[in-house]
């Protein structure tokens, strides 16, 4: 069996190989989207700075500990890990409905 970090590494680096940070990058421009890092700068991000910003949402998402099922967003990027699976999405758009908590207030 693989010690945690080697698995965790692994898992990190496998799931930012397989995603297409290109095509996040022409969403994000054809959006006008801005990832704000630091307060002023208004130029787009680079491939490599989104893939940054993917690897720290990752490794947050893996070492999370408290939580066996939990999720860490910036900019449209969203790092899950449920129930041992870790996932990479950029989300552009999204709606809740969440049971216990709308409904009443219906």
């Amino acid at each position: 069996m693989e010690p945690d970090y080697v698995l965790r590494q692994r898992a990190i680096d496998m799931t930012i190989s397989q995603f297409d940070f290109g095509k996040v990058q022409k969403a994000a421009a054809t959006f006008s989207m801005r990832w704000d890092q630091r307060p002023g700068v208004r130029e787009p991000l680079s491939v490599e700075q989104i893939k940054d910003i993917a690897r720290e949402l990752l490794e947050k998402a893996w070492d999370d500990d408290l939580a066996p099922n939990c999720e860490y967003c910036h900019g449209g990027l969203r790092a899950t890990r449920t129930d041992g699976v870790l996932a990479l999405q950029f989300v552009l758009e999204e709606s809740f409905f969440v049971a216990a908590i709308d409904a009443e207030a219906a």
